[in-house]
C-alpha cells in the first residue's frame, strides 16, 4: 500500500505537467515551465533520497528506506525527461549543439554530470544489478551524494538573479552530504575501535 502511495505522489508531478500542457496552462513559455519543473522535481526527489536514512533512523522506522530505490528511480526519471526537453525545446535535437553547450555553459555541464551518474545507479537498480556487482553496488550508489551536489551547481549556475531558491536547494544537499560524510567516519571510527 505505502509503495502505490510512493509511485501516485511521485507520478503526481508529472501528470499535473502533462494536464497543464493539454490544458494550455503553463504560462506564457510552456516549453520552459516543462523543462524547469521537470528539473526542479528531479532535484525535489533527489533531496528526499538522501532524507529518508535520516528520517528513517530519527522515526526508528528502518522499512521507509525501501521506498528509496522507487524514489530513486522516479528522480531519474525527471532528470531524463528534463534533459529530453531541453534537447527537445532549446537545441531541437542538434547534438552537435549539445557539444557546444556542455563546452560554453558549465550549468549545463554539471547537469549532464548528474544526469550521467543517475543513468549508471537506475541502470543498476534491479536483483541482478546487485547480485553481479556484490560490494561494488554500495560503492557505485554512493555516487547519489556527488550527484546530488553536481544538480546543486547546476541550478546555483543557471540562475541569474533571485538565487534565493538555488542558495535554499544548496544548502539543503549541502547539510545532507555532510550529514552522511560525519556519519560515515563516525561509522569507520567505531569499527576500527
Amino acid at each position: 500500500m505505502i509503495r502505490l502511495l510512493v509511485h501516485i505522489a511521485s507520478a503526481t508531478p508529472a501528470l499535473l505537467l502533462v494536464a497543464g500542457w493539454y490544458f494550455k496552462r503553463l504560462g506564457v513559455d510552456p516549453e520552459k515551465t516543462l523543462i524547469w519543473e521537470s528539473g526542479i522535481w528531479a532535484f525535489n526527489l533527489l533531496l528526499l533520497v538522501l532524507l529518508i536514512p535520516v528520517v528513517a533512523r530519527w522515526a526508528n522506522w528502518p522499512k521507509l528506506r525501501r521506498y528509496r530505490r522507487a524514489i530513486g528511480l522516479w528522480s531519474f526519471g525527471y532528470a531524463s525527461a528534463h534533459l529530453a526537453l531541453f534537447l527537445a525545446f532549446l537545441l531541437g535535437w542538434d547534438l552537435v549543439r549539445l557539444g557546444e553547450e556542455l563546452k560554453e555553459r558549465p550549468y549545463v555541464l554539471f547537469g549532464f554530470g548528474a544526469w550521467m551518474l543517475l543513468s549508471a545507479m537506475a541502470i543498476t537498480s534491479n536483483r541482478f544489478a546487485i547480485k553481479l556487482l556484490r560490494k561494488k553496488w554500495g560503492t557505485l550508489h554512493k555516487f547519489v551524494y556527488l550527484a546530488v551536489a553536481l544538480a546543486g551547481i547546476h541550478y546555483v549556475l543557471m540562475i541569474r538573479s533571485d538565487y534565493a531558491w538555488p542558495a535554499t536547494y544548496a544548502t539543503i544537499a549541502g547539510i545532507l552530504i555532510i550529514a552522511r560524510w560525519i556519519r560515515g567516519k563516525n561509522q569507520k571510527t567505531v569499527r576500527t575501535n
